[in-house]
């Protein structure tokens, strides 16, 4: 079976990052980014459970920080950077809590407040991260990533983010109308990271990681972390 850690960048003895993925589990957004962050660290992403045959996606936030923490330890790496988009802000919040060496923390248009949804809205968006397999995706495939999509949401509606963090934290929102209560969501955030620098990117939700996008995202990212031009 796969296991849970994927590397997508590795040049030698160098500083990890960990990237973990919005709902639906698929990596494909974070390819850029992991390409610039390559240039100083060693990147690793840790999938969503449930994506290979046999094995069954988590129900909690604390299921998949868990698992993170679990996955990150068995590979002997300790982070200096995590970074979490949408679901996987929440559960880097929640990976940060159970590491320790207080690692950079950034979150993407990310909450730690339940999440507010209706039926035919998940429905759409379930559809919507499917279509991102391509045209015509195995239909196996296609189910295992709706049942662990149903599964991430519903744990994110079950979720609520309690304790503080002490490490520095990076929080990015997005200015488009996709993400109901985001600015309780980011005044949440601030009580919670007393360390937290706020800045906002004019993509909307989904658009972060596109190419006339990203540029705005590693800018702040690259001055968050002290990196000169």
């Amino acid at each position: 079976m796969l296991g849970r850690l994927i590397t997508l960048v590795r040049r030698g003895d160098r500083p990890s990052a960990i990237l973990l993925p919005g709902a639906g589990g698929g990596l494909n957004p974070y390819l850029r980014l992991a390409s610039h962050l390559g240039a100083r660290y060693n990147v690793h992403a840790v999938r969503a459970a449930g994506l290979v045959p046999d094995e069954e996606p988590e129900r909690t936030i604390a299921e998949m920080a868990d698992s993170a923490r679990n996955a990150v330890a068995e590979a002997g790496i300790e982070p200096e950077l995590v970074f979490g988009w949408s679901l996987g802000g929440t559960i880097g919040w929640e990976l940060c809590q159970r590491l320790t060496g207080e690692p950079d923390l950034v979150l993407v248009d990310s909450s730690p407040l339940p999440r507010l949804s209706t039926v035919e809205g998940d429905a759409q968006l379930r559809e919507f991260i499917v279509g991102m397999l391509g045209p015509r995706p195995d239909p196996a495939t296609a189910e295992r990533v709706r049942t662990t999509f149903d599964a991430q949401v519903a744990a994110l509606a079950d979720y609520r983010g309690t304790g503080t963090y002490a490490g520095r934290v990076l929080m990015l929102m997005c200015l488009d109308d996709d993400f109901r209560d985001r600015d309780a969501a980011a005044d949440r955030w601030r009580e919670l990271a007393p360390d937290l620098v706020a800045g906002t990117l004019a993509a909307s939700h989904y658009e972060v990681f596109d190419p006339d996008h990203l540029p705005e995202l590693t800018a702040q990212l690259d001055a968050f972390l002290g990196v000169r031009a």
